[in-house]
């Protein structure tokens, strides 16, 4: 029993240790029902989540994406962010975030770096590019997740397009009220859709008038080219600047600099232009422009002088010679003399036209537009500047060569044209101070006239090349405005063309003219028909200058015209009253009265009368153009510009009294100016 003792003992304790397993066991198992229970519990939590998360990513009414922040790839987006962009949702997952953003987008992986730093993302503006290639304004917020394994960046993305175009548009509201400019937006076909109070008081409008009217409705004919061009450069850019005339109310024309943007108003694309009145420094240039062309002819003075003494040189010397050859019975060589006269007045003449086109050319439209052969222009300013480049004490200092082509018609003002020609020339024989060779060079390729005029002189610095065209820009110092160079570029865009130029240091400067080409109307070469004779048609001359009535005296008494004369204007109303009369010529500028006054107290004297109104031509020797109403309130039929010879003056007499219009060699267009 005893030798049992040991195995009984440690049979208890084995069995006290059994218990306590037990007992142990029985925790463990509670424990482990605990666990399971909240194990169960915290599985069903997630789960929740995970269809909270899945249900909210898939119904958001916001763009939500996540992207790998190594890799920057899209992993999961939900569907408002493929609806949102335009994009299958199997594009976006197959790009990186960089692919949607605009192009150039910049500081992507600073900003992962920050939101790996910091865990988050503050809001940050975005600009995100859809399918349509439209952009769109975006806030984007998110945090750092761990999906599918990988430290990924779930973003939040607020489209905040409208947003932002709402605080455009009150920014733009703003300045658009408060600009001292006219402002407008016009729509493609040219229709006002907004303008601002400075607009409507500018050109004299009510707004609900002006939104009615298009621009192309203000626009003066002779500039419709103009505004054609600027619709399509803004075609190809972005902004465009140009100069147009655009009529009030009154139709006065306004000249104002144009700067015309693309933008979007009201979801349609559209035109933002600011206007600038340029009238006053218009005037200024016009005035500044003026003194330069006078500068220009003081400084061909010498030149012209010399003309104008071998003119009457040659005239003195004719004139007595037909005295004596006259006097010796000759009258072949008389007649031969005479006819150097008539030739000398008309080069005269024709000197006189040429520095008056230069000095008094206007600035204002193309209503004088003509078809004309730019070569005969080229050798009229030739002519003009031969002063400048054929002086007398250094006859072989420069070099003129003309290389002319045949048909170069184009359609303009020749004043504004011949300027141009004259300011270039002029610029070229400066540019060679020690002489050198002025070549010009016309041609015609693609419908358009080419005239290059070079020259071998100094050339342009590079820095100056680009400021060539700018108003008042100039290298000459003070004694040049800088407004040679820039009034020409303007003359060349009001034709349609452009200018051109090429330079080099030491090598010379060749300036471009390129011009749209123009088709010369032929005239058919019939005989011209004679005018329709009447009996003896009696015609009376008002003139104070006596040589003239007796020139005058002369060659029409052998015509089939019967000629009165006045010395002075009350004289010539007493003969009106006295005598019946088939036109009366009166000069514009007399002692007692002027022409004007003569053609009004003729029409008072036709009413009181009650006979219809004498055909009343106006004779004038001043260059200043007379205004069309004032002509017509005076009675005046004509104009008629001294000199003109005598034989022109008696188809424009033929022609007013019989009604009939001069033809072929009786066309004298050059002299009359019809109201």
């Amino acid at each position: 029993m005893m030798e049992l003792q040991p195995y009984i003992a440690r049979i208890r304790e084995l069995e006290k240790l059994l218990k306590q397993a037990e007992q142990k066991s029985d925790i463990l198992t509670n424990l482990l029902k605990e666990a399971s229970a909240d194990f169960n519990q915290t599985l069903e939590r997630v789960t929740t989540s995970e269809e909270n998360f899945r249900a909210i990513f898939e119904n958001a009414p916001e763009a939500i994406y996540i992207i790998d922040v190594r890799t920057h790839r899209i992993l999961d987006c939900n569907p408002f962010t493929a609806k949102w962009l335009g994009y299958p949702r199997e594009h976006i997952l197959s790009a990186k975030v960089e692919d949607i953003l605009e192009p150039g987008a910049s500081g992507i992986p600073e900003n992962i770096r920050k939101a790996l730093d910091a865990g988050y993302v503050h809001i940050q503006e975005r600009r995100f590019q859809k399918r349509d290639g439209s952009l769109a304004d975006a806030e984007i917020t998110g945090t750092l997740i761990a999906y599918q394994g990988k430290t990924c960046f779930l973003a939040l993305v607020r489209d905040i397009t409208e947003r932002k175009q709402i605080e455009e548009l009150t920014r733009y509201k703003e300045l658009f009220e408060n600009v001292t400019d006219p402002v407008f937006i016009n729509d493609a076909h040219g229709r006002f859709l907004e303008v601002n109070d400075v607009a409507c008081s500018s050109l004299g409008f009510a707004r609900e008038k002006m939104l009615q009217l298009t621009l192309r409705e203000l626009t003066p004919p002779s500039q419709l080219g103009l505004l054609v061009e600027a619709a399509e450069r803004l075609q190809r850019q972005k902004n465009v600047q140009f100069e147009l005339d655009i009529q009030t109310r009154m139709g006065l024309p306004i000249p104002y600099e144009i700067h015309s943007s693309r933008i979007h108003y009201k979801g349609s694309p559209c035109v933002l232009s600011v206007a600038r009145n340029l009238s006053i420094r218009k005037k200024m240039e016009e005035t500044l422009v003026k003194t330069e062309r006078l500068l220009a002819v003081g400084e061909m003075a010498s030149g012209v002088a010399h003309n104008f003494n071998n003119l009457l040189q040659m005239i003195m010397g004719s004139g007595e010679a037909a005295l004596a050859k006259l006097g010796g019975g000759k009258i072949r060589e008389c007649r031969e003399a005479i006819e150097s006269i008539l030739n000398a007045c008309r080069r005269g003449s024709g000197i006189v036209r040429r520095i008056k086109d230069f000095t008094l050319s206007n600035t204002h439209g193309m209503d004088e537009a003509q078809i004309f052969d730019l070569e005969e222009l080229v050798s009229e300013a030739l002519e003009l500047t031969k002063p400048l480049w054929k002086t007398l004490p250094e006859p072989r200092k420069y070099r003129v060569n003309v290389i002319k082509c045949s048909g170069c018609y184009i359609k303009g003002k020749p004043t504004e044209i011949y300027e141009v020609l004259v300011n270039l020339i002029k610029n070229a024989l400066e540019a060679m101070p020690e002489g050198g060779t002025l070549t010009i060079t016309s041609y015609i390729k693609s419908d358009k006239v080419y005239l290059e005029i070079a020259d071998t002189g100094n050339g342009i610095d590079r820095e100056n090349f680009q400021r060539i065209f700018e108003p008042f820009f100039t290298t000459k110092g003070s004694r040049n405005t800088g407004l040679g160079l820039s009034s020409s570029y303007g003359f060349i865009k009001r034709h349609l063309g452009d200018i051109r130029v090429q330079s080099t240091l030491g090598e010379g400067t060749t300036f471009t003219l390129i011009l749209p080409k123009s088709t010369r109307v032929r005239q058919e070469e019939t005989e011209a028909a004679p005018l329709t004779r009447l009996a003896k048609i009696r015609f009376l001359l008002i003139d104070d200058e006596v040589n003239i009535l007796r020139s005058m005296e002369m060659f029409f008494e052998d015509s089939e015209i019967e000629i009165l004369t006045a010395k002075t204007a009350k004289e010539g109303i007493q003969t009106i009253h006295n005598d019946t009369l088939d036109v009366v010529l009166c000069d514009l500028a007399m002692d007692d009265m002027n022409g004007l006054e003569v053609g009004q107290a003729i029409i008072a004297h036709c009413r009181k009368a009650c006979i219809p109104k004498i055909p009343f031509i106006l004779y004038t020797g001043l260059d200043k153009k007379l205004d069309a109403r004032i002509l017509k309130e005076s009675g005046v039929d004509r104009v008629v510009q001294k000199p003109i010879a005598c034989e022109k003056l008696l188809h424009i007499i033929q022609s007013v009294v019989t009604g009939q219009e001069p033809t072929g060699e009786q066309q004298c267009r050059l002299d009359i100016c019809r109201t």
